[in-house]
């Protein structure tokens, strides 16, 4: 009998390119949703999610690295999307 693949492994990061580089971009597998999730999540490109995040429609990032806002908690999203949390002025 074959063995059948494992449905949990994780899917690689999604490659991007900005200013000439090639470099790999966390979307899933943390449990921090990083840019590149959020895109995936609501389906819009990178310049719309930088517009919502700048015209309120999604709520401030939550998780910092090194003391800078580098993602959001599911939760937040979660929150947000249920109207529980006001989006960023």
């Amino acid at each position: 009998m074959p063995k059948s693949k494992s449905k949990l492994t994780p899917k690689p990061a999604v490659r991007n390119t900005r200013a000439g580089k090639t470099f790999n971009c966390r979307r899933e597998g943390t449990k921090i949703v990083w840019p590149a999730g959020v895109c995936a999540r609501y389906g819009i490109s990178a310049p719309t999610r930088w517009r919502w995040e700048r015209g309120g429609k999604l709520p401030p990032r939550d998780v910092y690295v090194s003391g800078e806002a580098v993602g959001w908690r599911p939760e937040t999203l979660d929150a947000a999307d249920r109207g529980e949390i006001p989006a960023a002025a």
